[in-house]
């Protein structure tokens, strides 16, 4: 429990799981939910417009659950849009947006809520370990995938009884935490998401938009413990390279779509407090309006730009 005096509530997490034809996993995902170790939760499933085949799976006894909740969209929106359809109805001070296709470990919620209950940060993002379409962990070595079978290593994933806490000091825009169902969020941070513009844009990579802008408003912390289990399958951004951490295996039609995310983040981020300079200073107060401004326009980091173009040399090799 994190709160032991009785007179005390708990804070309320809400998770909320964009579900896009993803049938082989979302059961297991939700179990993992339901199997939490902290239980002052609610599940709200956005089903994104799926087929259906996909959309009969949401039948299935498991999300009769009282804690869960699913809103049906009759055409596919999008990640982002799908997020902040379920963000509508979320009734939790803290959020966390997972994938339907990853696991959670049983302290994820714990341990995240923890961080954020003895730190000031909008967002605080865990480590994670890598399984495949059948739920065996996976390794990876140099060209070569290796599989081993979850049983045959048993502590594999354990809880860390110690774990190192990192405040993140990236630059607007750079890329610094694990893939989306990482992060949990301070509901009050994610207001900053409905001045954001084109969110129609982002049908994918809708972490780099909610991430950003939240360290941007209110700053990140990593955490080292790995909390969940990230799935390797033919459907996920990371089916274009071995490891989700080695960008010199991503294909180059990825790599273009990373460059163009980079662009569009920061150019819309600049319209956004342009336009809403008047309301941003009342909120921010002036100093602080100004020094997330210049965060964003002098954003330009030498030694992404020299990795970017490793990238796309070795790419053109």
């Amino acid at each position: 429990m994190i709160c032991n005096n009785s007179l005390l509530k708990e804070p309320k997490i809400s998770i909320i799981i964009t579900y896009y034809n993803l049938e082989n996993y979302v059961v297991d995902c939700v179990r993992s939910i339901l199997n939490q170790s902290y239980k002052n939760f609610e599940i709200i499933i956005v089903n994104d417009g799926s087929d259906k085949k996909n959309s009969e799976i949401l039948n299935d006894s498991i999300f009769k659950d009282e804690k869960i909740e699913i809103i049906n969209l009759e055409k596919n929106s999008g990640q982002l849009l799908a997020f902040l359809k379920g963000l509508e109805i979320a009734t939790g001070e803290f959020i966390c947006m997972v994938d339907a296709d990853d696991i959670l470990l049983e302290h994820h919620l714990k341990t995240l809520l923890y961080v954020h209950l003895n730190h000031k940060t909008a967002l605080v993002s865990s480590n994670f370990g890598e399984i495949d379409s059948s739920n065996q962990i996976v390794l990876f070595e140099k060209n070569e995938k290796k599989t081993v079978k979850f049983n045959e290593l048993e502590s594999f994933f354990t809880q860390e009884k110690e774990f190192k806490i990192n405040y993140n000091k990236l630059p607007f825009g750079l890329w610094g935490w694990s893939p989306a169902t990482s992060g949990m969020f301070r509901k009050s941070s994610l207001e900053i998401l409905k001045y954001f513009p084109e969110k129609k844009y982002w049908k994918t990579g809708a972490d780099k938009v909610v991430f950003s802008l939240l360290h941007l408003v209110g700053g990140s912390i990593n955490i080292s413990a790995i909390t969940y289990l990230y799935r390797h399958h033919d459907k996920n951004n990371s089916a274009t390279t071995l490891t989700s951490g080695n960008k010199k295996y991503l294909s180059e039609n990825y790599v273009k779509k990373l460059i163009n995310w980079n662009i569009k983040l920061r150019v819309d981020t600049l319209k956004m407090f342009l336009k809403n300079k008047k309301e941003f200073i009342e909120k921010f107060n002036k100093l602080n309006y100004y020094k997330m401004l210049f965060r964003v326009i002098f954003c330009v980091n030498i030694k992404v730009c020299a990795k970017i173009l490793k990238t796309l040399a070795h790419k053109i090799v």
